[in-house]
């Protein structure tokens, strides 16, 4: 156990790094982009980028979920692993340009054609960047994605200051600052982490058949997971318009927060899931990495709801302010997505990709017939409660499922009983209802997981000494 918490801890350092310089900056520039883009813009480009996370698991299979989990596998060459992720998404995106070519030429649909080169040019550098970051993870180069991560946010919000301030380039001007920056990112990766050494074109072992094999279940797993995570914005797009959509897209920004501590440790954990696999944790290191998981999350949410008011005044000008009322609800979601994306992790070590899909499935299905109940009663309030609800339902089936394959020892009263008080404190958050009670729940929660993190936390320190 000590080895592992050591490798674990090493990879939560450098990722540490990378996303709090990038995340805080992003997050900072928030209040330039309520200013300069009007409701309507940045609703549609949400959509567009809405849009690219649903088709590049379908175009690509979900082959880079696969990159990681054959990479990682000593049976099978690395080389090969990340040649035949390149070859499908290669394919993928004759496909999508093929596709996107033919809608405008027949005038399908009225989107106008600078979002439709902007839609591939997401999908290609959003599919180059998901497979290189991962095939560098099975490489142990964490320090390459995070410096790339670094780069891009530099690169992207220098530029984004430089063509929405100064050359007044509107909603095309951050499109094109996201675009370079993630471009960068993707040869940085590649020139750096020297994953041009090892592409195959012709003369390699093609793994698309294993590969696809572990993947295709995923496909599904992903459509219903961008279900429970975007779909709830071309619901409000229907059914209040496109300013409405502009206004809860914005609402997110705050639960990215959350997201960027969860994501933090989940790119570490996600090496460590599969390396360090052992079904019956008799070390402990996978209930106890879950422990600390849930309750940086809980706690950094409960901060999220008692500042809300205040931080939405900050960061949303405008009409935009009307968006806090969303967040705590997105922010319960968010909790509750991290913990199932853990529980996830854990499925994927032992391959059994399809109890992954059932149950991101069947959350999605009730996260969207509650959207059209709820949005058309509540307006975005009722969106962002039907998000929380699909994510809920998702982990309490993983919960129940991941029994069959690991016993994890966790401290599951306490567990509930954290929940239970974080759910009350995002209801009363969302009503605007003292402050002061909130921060009695937000103390209440502290004291509840203290005993159990405190020693987890001095276990960690103690085995990191020792080796």
């Amino acid at each position: 156990m000590k080895k592992k918490n050591k490798s674990l801890i090493k990879n939560i350092g450098l990722f540490t790094i990378g996303s709090f310089g990038s995340k805080i900056l992003s997050f900072l520039l928030l209040p330039l982009y309520t200013t300069v883009l009007t409701s309507e813009e940045y609703g549609s480009v949400d959509l567009v980028t809405s849009t690219v996370s649903l088709i590049t698991p379908i175009l690509l299979l979900s082959i880079f979920d696969a990159t990681l989990r054959f990479g990682m596998d000593s049976k099978y060459n690395k080389e090969d692993v990340i040649s035949t992720s390149i070859n499908v998404a290669i394919k993928g995106t004759l496909i999508l340009i093929i596709f996107t070519l033919m809608i405008s030429i027949l005038k399908v649909f009225n989107i106008p054609i600078i979002y439709l080169v902007f839609l591939n040019v997401y999908f290609v550098l959003g599919a180059f960047n998901q497979i290189f970051s991962l095939y560098l993870k099975t490489k142990n180069k964490v320090s390459t994605i995070v410096v790339s991560g670094i780069i891009c946010t530099l690169i992207s919000c220098g530029l984004n200051v430089l063509f929405l301030l100064v050359f007044k380039l509107g909603i095309i001007g951050y499109m094109l600052s996201n675009s370079i920056g993630i471009f960068v990112q993707v040869l940085y990766q590649l020139i750096v982490g020297k994953i041009y050494n090892d592409i195959r074109i012709k003369k390699y072992n093609n793994l698309s058949k294993p590969m696809i094999k572990y993947s295709f279940p995923l496909v599904a797993n992903s459509i219903s997971w961008w279900i429970n995570n975007a779909s709830d914005r071309y619901i409000v797009t229907f059914l209040k318009g496109v300013t409405d959509n502009g206004i809860y897209s914005v609402a997110y920004k705050i639960p990215t927060v959350l997201t960027m501590f969860q994501n933090i440790f989940f790119n570490a954990w996600s090496i460590s899931a599969i390396a360090e696999f052992d079904k019956n944790d008799e070390d402990g290191f996978i209930g106890n990495n879950y422990t600390l998981y849930s309750f940086v999350s809980f706690i950094v949410c409960s901060i999220l709801l008692v500042i809300n008011i205040p931080l939405a005044s900050f960061l949303y000008k405008g009409d935009y302010f009307s968006a806090w009322q969303c967040v705590p609800f997105l922010l319960i979601g968010t909790v509750f997505s991290g913990i199932s994306q853990f529980d996830g992790s854990l499925f994927a070590a032992t391959k059994n990709t399809k109890l992954v899909a059932k149950t991101t499935i069947i959350g999605a299905i009730i996260n969207t017939c509650l959207n059209f109940i709820f949005i058309s009663f509540c307006g975005i309030i009722g969106a962002a409660l039907a998000t929380f609800i699909g994510y809920f339902i998702v982990w309490v089936l993983r919960t129940i499922y991941l029994k069959r394959f690991i016993t994890m020892k966790v401290k599951w009263k306490t567990h509930f009983l954290s929940m239970t008080v974080l759910i009350i404190q995002a209801i009363l958050a969302t009503l605007n209802i003292s402050i002061i009670l909130q921060i009695i729940l937000f103390i209440l929660l502290i004291i509840l997981n203290l005993k159990s993190v405190l020693k987890l936390i001095n276990k960690i320190i103690t085995s990191r000494k020792k080796v």
